[in-house]
């Protein structure tokens, strides 16, 4: 029997050795070099694989291992332009405050110095003040309004953070709540859900869990049973934002000052990212309804299931894993993941302190990528329609629990293509002086 076990071990070996040998010759026959990340630069023929692998697909995500990775956010950079000017994309979603960044980039001016203005405090800092953004935030996105097709900036994040929505939410949300108090006791609610709304703001003094805590209850007891027939899609959607933010906040705040706390976690990622997902599909389905839109974020909030499911709003399933989802997601939705062989990546918010990152595996993804190459592009599609089999390997592909480390699994799955950049370099921190000082 021993013996028969002896077998079975070695056939399981030696099928996933095969397996990794064919996946590897696939990745080195089919990935492309990309020639760059030159922002400046508007010839794109290196790109074309990728607009290729596209298609007419709706939605793109381009993802990132760490929030301080100042080198892939030059290359999406030079990415979005290419969408934006060869294939039709015309708004760029962040992992971003929605309410903040959507309506405050709506309502925004449009000279140089006040869209500038209003980009480097509404998008996140961990990206506007990154030196790597300048050319894209700083320049572009300007020089698209005067034409026919502007480059739209939204978001999908239901954790406030603008200074757009400091000053906003509140005032909004009030006349929202005001169109469906029924009693004395909405009225209470609704004031209750206003007046703890600063708990919600990230980076400010105020927030606490008390008012965390209260907030929730406020806004579950006034919602309770209503049909909020007196509410349009958009003021309905934006009260879903502020209940999503509520929940999501909640277990960090229990969970302040105990190292065994992980507010990245899927589990406490529930609330944020189905909201994330819903705000998306208002954003396709309502605000541009004849537009493509791209996605920035990270990777592990782009990364497909590797399977579709039956959807449970009581199950963890992050906005990638629904947005992949052919059951949940009517639009068509290609997601680019990144992965890296060296790397530093430094956050804008970490004083310059690198974060951790590993070096490649031994025969992983990266170190198929041929080794002249700086940057390269491989698209999944012509293995996953030919090969049915589970296939796992080596990436640096960057769950939330994973980021710049190595981690087998099933990547292919994950991410429809992948973009490998070989040298990783962190973010420069700036300031809104070096901005105008170099306009």
């Amino acid at each position: 029997m021993r013996f028969y076990n002896y077998i079975f071990i070695f056939f399981c070996i030696s099928s996933m050795a095969f397996g990794q040998d064919r996946i590897k010759s696939y990745v080195q026959k089919h990935s492309v070099e990309v020639q760059h990340i030159n922002f400046n630069d508007s010839t794109f023929e290196d790109l074309e694989p990728i607009g290729k692998a596209i298609g007419d697909t709706r939605i793109v995500a381009l993802g990132e291992q760490m929030h301080g990775d100042g080198t892939a956010f030059e290359a999406k950079s030079r990415i979005v332009k290419f969408l934006h000017e060869k294939k039709g994309f015309n708004v760029l979603v962040f992992e971003n405050d929605f309410f903040g960044l959507t309506y405050g980039f709506e309502k925004a001016q449009k000279s140089k110095d006040s869209l500038n203005n209003f980009i480097f405090h509404n998008v996140i800092g961990l990206w506007s003040w990154c030196h790597s953004m300048t050319p894209l935030l700083y320049s572009y996105v300007y020089q698209t309004q005067s034409t026919p097709f502007p480059l739209i900036l939204a978001g999908m994040d239901c954790q406030f953070q603008s200074k757009y929505t400091f000053e906003n939410l509140e005032l909004s949300v009030k006349h929202i709540l005001s169109k469906i108090i029924e009693s004395k006791q909405d009225s209470i609610d609704a004031k209750d859900v206003v007046d703890n709304l600063s708990s919600l703001f990230h980076n400010n003094s105020e927030a606490n869990l008390s008012g965390c805590e209260n907030g929730i209850q406020a806004i579950d007891n006034l919602l309770k049973g209503k049909s909020l027939s007196q509410l349009n899609n958009e003021e309905i959607n934006i009260i879903n934002n502020v209940s999503a933010s509520y929940k999501n906040l909640l277990p960090y705040l229990q969970e302040v000052g105990k190292n065994s706390y992980n507010y990245l976690s899927r589990e406490n990622q529930v609330h944020r990212d189905r909201q994330m997902f819903n705000n998306l599909m208002w954003l396709l389905k309502y605000k541009f309804p004849n537009e493509k839109i791209i996605i920035w974020a990270h990777n592990s909030h782009i990364s497909k299931s590797i399977y579709d499911f039956e959807d449970n709003k009581n199950i963890t399933s992050m906005t990638g894993e629904l947005l992949g989802n052919k059951k949940i997601n009517p639009y068509s939705y290609y997601s680019l993941g990144f992965t890296s062989y060296n790397a530093t990546s430094i956050w804008t918010t970490s004083q310059n302190k690198p974060e951790y990152t590993e070096k490649p595996a031994k025969n992983s993804f990266e170190t198929w990528i041929n080794k002249d190459w700086n940057f390269a592009f491989l698209d999944w599609k012509n293995w996953n329609e030919t090969h049915s089999e589970k296939t796992q390997f080596s990436m640096k592909g960057s769950f939330p629990m994973t980021q710049h480390r190595n981690f087998i699994y099933q990547w292919n799955k994950v991410f429809d293509g992948v973009f490998f950049i070989r040298n990783l370099e962190g973010c420069q921190k700036i300031s809104y002086d070096k901005i105008i000082a170099d306009k």
